[in-house]
């Protein structure tokens, strides 16, 4: 058997290439590594972001149940005396009631502030002033409100005593009725005769409740008119208090120039100073109006 003679560069060759290929293979098996590990990171960070997703869907997007059932004067929720005839579970205080919505109201624009004021600070002193000098007849209360802040949302917490939830957020440029049981439907179903003054989202969640014949709605949207809505309320509403008090039962009268003023200019701005003065004096001059069977609630939104 011949043999073929094996050069001495060919052995040189191989030699020199075995370093090179296992250099190439310990750097693919380090790439494949760092790629493998990246991948499981990344997968680890989705796998977070879908647990995340989830547990905000179902603990902030909330959904709402509505209770088909209705509160009945016959039917207390609990034991109590019985009721005189002018009243439903317990006998009533007051004969009437003014009910007034200022939208965005803080509870810091409504109390002394000390030191380095803002602009929205001591504008609106007269709910504290009054909580203080009558406190047999007036008080002053804090509330949070729950997300959303939308004013379709909250004016549906308010009236059914409900939380708001972020799925109906987008009704609040296009709300449907309340079919649940709510503060107004009781008052209607009672025989009061309603009023409503001012923003318009009331009559997309109660239509047909308010006498057409003394309620005035305004465009809730157009926020850079800080006035005409505020204006509006309190031309039709002194007249009624003052003079037209045998014509209604129940006014809700709902101001937007604070909201309008602070989702134009801020908070810390004249103009939300001029309006917080202007809703100072408009409850003055409503405590003036008020006789001793009308009951006065003034409340923000959010």
């Amino acid at each position: 058997m011949d043999e073929k003679p094996v050069s001495g560069s060919s052995l040189d060759n191989v030699s020199s290439q075995d370093p090179i290929e296992r250099n190439n293979r310990r750097k693919a098996i380090q790439f494949k590594a760092t790629h493998g590990l990246l991948i499981l990171f990344f997968t680890w960070i989705l796998i977070l972001h879908a647990i995340g997703i989830f547990l905000f869907t179902k603990g902030f997007l909330l959904t709402r149940l509505v209770l088909e059932d209705k509160s009945q004067c016959a039917s207390p929720p609990i034991q109590v005396p019985a009721a005189s005839q002018d009243g439903c579970w317990y006998p009533k205080t007051f004969d009437k009631a003014v009910v007034i919505i200022i939208d965005a109201l803080r509870y810091d624009f409504t109390v002394p502030f000390q030191g380095e004021a803002h602009y929205f600070h001591n504008a609106l002193r007269v709910l504290h002033e009054t909580a203080l000098q009558e406190p047999e007849h007036a008080f002053l209360l804090p509330f949070i409100a729950d997300p959303p802040t939308a004013t379709l949302q909250r004016l549906k917490g308010l009236t059914t005593g409900t939380l708001p939830t972020f799925v109906d957020a987008g009704s609040n440029f296009a709300g449907t009725a309340i079919e649940e049981d709510n503060l107004v439907a009781q008052l209607r179903d009672a025989g009061k005769r309603l009023v409503h003054l001012g923003d318009d989202t009331w009559h997309a969640l109660f239509p047909g409740y308010f006498d057409p014949n003394l309620t005035q709605a305004y465009d809730s949207f157009n926020v850079w008119d800080l006035h005409t809505v505020d204006n509006g309320v309190t031309q039709h509403l002194m007249p009624l208090m003052r003079s037209g008090a045998d014509e209604w039962d129940v006014i809700f009268g709902h101001y937007l120039g604070v909201d309008h003023a602070g989702h134009r200019y801020g908070p810390d701005h004249p103009a939300t100073k001029d309006k917080l003065e202007q809703m100072d004096q408009v409850i003055r001059d409503m405590i003036l109006a008020l006789d001793d069977k009308t009951l006065l609630v003034v409340m923000g939104d959010h």
